[in-house]
């Protein structure tokens, strides 16, 4: 799950059509571009923000010694696990999608990583 900050800087988003519920912060891969959804909506007849691009995202991330995060680190959403990982597991664009950098260090211990969000490479390296 991805959570903007309280104070959202988000640069780019967009409306769309879903077909069934879905959370606040769910991470989806629409038509070309990787997002999370910035409100839940139960209603299929309504749009709602998918944010693609945003500058100060809480990420989960998983627990132990091989989920460290360093400052400036390269961070892969693992479609699997539901969380972000410095790490690609499995095939880039398909199992691990590129979503942008860490911008504060995250320990083992630590369950969210603060980043900056882009998913319109999420199917590179970076």
């Amino acid at each position: 799950m991805f959570y903007p900050k309280d104070n959202v800087i988000y640069d780019e988003l967009r409306e769309v059509t879903i077909a069934a519920a879905v959370t606040k912060g769910q991470a989806v891969l629409h038509n070309d571009v990787f997002g999370f959804y910035f409100a839940a909506q139960t209603d299929i007849t309504k749009v709602v923000a998918l944010v693609y691009r945003m500058r100060q995202v809480l990420a989960d991330k998983g627990t132990g010694t091989a989920t460290v995060i360093n400052e400036g680190d390269r961070l892969y959403y693992v479609v699997a696990t539901g969380v972000v990982s410095p790490t690609v597991v499995g095939t880039i664009g398909t199992d691990s999608y590129f979503c942008g950098w860490a911008k504060k260090a995250a320990g083992a211990s630590d369950t969210t990583v603060l980043m900056n969000f882009d998913g319109t490479r999420y199917d590179q390296l970076a």
